[in-house]
């Protein structure tokens, strides 16, 4: 974190361009932190944060962790087993229960070197433009999401397996829109519709006009 505050102390470059043109988002964050000069170093823990957040992510979890739920032992007591329990629960597979939210399985994370190749590449292609823009982020931004280790619920398998054999219609949808996938890829998803939607209402409605160019109507952009 004092890396960061001296690159902030030493280091804020802010093109003429970015504080002239208010139809560009970056316009009204830089204007927010330059309202005090105290203002760009409160914020150096959020880059803090996000920077750790970001990096250890690449890295996943050094362990499998599958969290035990204590509703399972006591719902199996007293269910019925299944009869194609034999072809649901084989050795080395965990049992998977349509009732119950599946464990959860990380997928091995990346070595340190990919972290370090991701951070140089997007750092040279960053740090050396003299304008700033969140478009500027996407390809950078994408690279890590792909990179990004997934949690696969730990009964995927087997809920391939009763998805194969089970006719009933709740069984099928739960195991596939549930037990087979990571279920908060579904509020990523939400996110990015609702961030999509504003950023398309914000352009297509939410326009103004400069005094200087009176009757052209001046839209806002990433």
């Amino acid at each position: 974190m004092a890396i960061m505050l001296l690159v902030v102390r030493f280091n804020t470059i802010v093109h003429p361009f970015t504080l002239a043109d208010n139809r560009h988002y970056m316009f009204y964050v830089f204007r927010l932190l330059f309202r005090h000069p105290s203002i760009k170093y409160l914020v150096v823990p959020i880059y803090f944060i996000c920077a750790w957040a970001a990096i250890t992510g690449l890295g996943g979890l050094p362990n499998v962790q599958t969290p035990k739920h204590p509703e399972l032992t006591a719902i199996r007591r007293r269910a019925p087993e299944h009869p194609d329990s034999r072809t649901i629960r084989k050795k080395g597979d965990l049992d998977f229960d349509p009732r119950l939210p599946p464990p959860v399985c990380w997928h091995r994370g990346h070595n340190v070197s990919t972290a370090v190749l991701w951070l140089g590449a997007t750092a040279l292609s960053l740090v050396t433009a003299p304008l700033v823009e969140p478009r500027y982020l996407i390809i950078p931004w994408l690279i890590w999401r792909l990179h990004m280790p997934s949690p696969l619920p730990t009964g995927a398998l087997a809920g391939e397996r009763w998805l194969k054999k089970s006719r009933s219609c709740p069984v099928r949808l739960q195991a596939i829109f549930y037990a087979k996938h990571d279920h908060r890829l579904w509020l990523e998803f939400a996110w990015f519709l609702f961030v999509n939607y504003k950023v398309c209402y914000v352009f297509l409605f939410e326009g103004f006009e400069w005094p200087q160019e009176k009757g052209k109507v001046q839209r806002f952009m990433w």
